[in-house]
């Protein structure tokens, strides 16, 4: 599949035909139906009493599955589709990196029993989390993608619309206005994504995007993210939400494949381990040289401190309050990891030591940021602080 990397670029989305080939296209529903199957018999048994007598399932408007925990060797072949030429394939063409990984495996349905209207138009970030938008761009500028998701439709899908060009900039004043009027209808700009059976789109998570409207229209559509090691910056999402636990129903090769990933993936926690350690010690110049390892590019520096900043957030959170790791980051297993390498009291020195970079980061007081996540925040949504630079953090410590 050739793929034109300079449109993506620019337009934030590229769609593709056939990403699931026509002689594959009833072998990939078949494996999701039947983790649809399991699913909705899994969701009766654990049902609680405020839910309707199918669960979990039943009540949902939008009901995902999630691969890592809801396959198995019936259905495994959904997974080690997202691992060929046509999806993993097209997102090493599109990212400059030694390594490409899953970040999720995932696929929307639609709900059984209901309509649920229309979702609200967002970017898939949230204020200040990683990173401000504007550093996240420059990140993508400067070194190309660093995370891609996808809709791929195993039947006629037009519930995702996009407005075009919107990852390289921040809302216009026209958009916050309509979004905080109304953030469930048409943006100015905005388009359907019109996709056919076993069509997709390939997108940046910073574009503006929007579910139209939730029916009982049967949806099968196919929504992984994938993201690179050996990378020019930290990416912009560097977490996952799978762990090891499928391996045993792929085939011998794709197991392989993920146990490299996952290798990859504990090998980022040590390395934020290592960083962290020589914050804590006050090393500047291992901590120089290992900034440089994680973020080899002379470019858009600032955007991993902000990034560093909140890992070592969570990791006090995770140090501090009780809260389980799964509810912290991710899927949990990667934070334990992280929380292993530390005490309670050395996150606390640690979150003294990104003290003053952190309070650059934020204002006085939470504001709403429209078409964000978790949109109420005290931290900067869009802007980089300009005087935010490598030198300056360690001279706060």
């Amino acid at each position: 599949m050739t793929i034109d990397r300079e449109q993506f670029m620019k337009e934030g989305y590229l769609i593709l035909r056939d990403v699931v080939p026509p002689g594959q296209l009833g072998t990939v529903r078949g494996c999701i139906e039947h983790m649809v199957e399991r699913r909705r018999v899994l969701s009766r048994q654990r049902r609680t009493p405020d839910q309707p007598p199918g669960g979990e399932w039943e009540a949902s408007g939008q009901p995902r599955l999630n691969f890592a925990t809801d396959c198995d060797a019936h259905s495994a072949g959904a997974i080690e589709f997202l691992l060929g030429e046509t999806t993993l394939g097209v997102c090493r063409q599109l990212m400059d990196a030694e390594h490409v990984s899953p970040h999720n495996f995932a696929c929307i349905c639609s709900a059984d029993n209901r309509d649920t209207g229309p979702a609200a138009w967002h970017r898939d970030i949230s204020p200040g989390d990683p990173a401000p938008l504007r550093g996240m761009i420059a990140n993508m500028e400067h070194h190309g993608p660093s995370y891609l998701q996808w809709n791929i439709a195993l039947y006629e899908d037009s519930v995702l619309w996009i407005v075009p060009r919107s990852h390289l900039r921040t809302n216009t004043e026209a958009e916050n206005r309509q979004l905080v009027e109304n953030p469930c209808a048409p943006l100015p700009g905005g388009m359907p994504v019109e996709l056919g059976p076993g069509d997709g789109v390939v997108y940046t998570h910073l574009l503006l995007h929007w579910g139209s409207n939730y029916t009982r229209k049967l949806r099968r559509t196919i929504h992984p993210g994938f993201r690179p090691f050996g990378f020019a910056s930290l990416p912009n999402v560097h977490w996952r939400h799978w762990e090891p636990g499928f391996f045993d129903h792929l085939s011998p090769e794709a197991g392989r494949q993920l146990e490299e990933f996952d290798a990859l993936f504990l090998k980022e926690m040590n390395d934020f381990a290592g960083i962290f350690r020589t914050i804590i010690e006050r090393d500047a110049g291992e901590f120089v040289s290992r900034f440089e390892q994680l973020h080899p590019s002379p470019h858009a520096c600032p955007v991993t401190l902000a990034m560093l900043n909140q890992v070592s957030l969570k990791l006090h959170r995770l140090k501090h309050t009780g809260t389980p790791a799964s509810a912290v980051w991710g899927n949990g297993r990667d934070m334990e990891r992280l929380g292993s390498h530390f005490t309670a009291e050395e996150t606390e020195i640690l979150r003294q030591r990104f003290a003053a970079l952190d309070a650059h980061l934020r204002r006085p007081e939470p504001i709403n940021n429209p078409s964000f996540q978790r949109s109420h925040s005290a931290y900067l949504a869009n802007d980089m602080p300009e005087d935010l630079t490598v030198e300056g953090f360690i001279a706060g410590w």
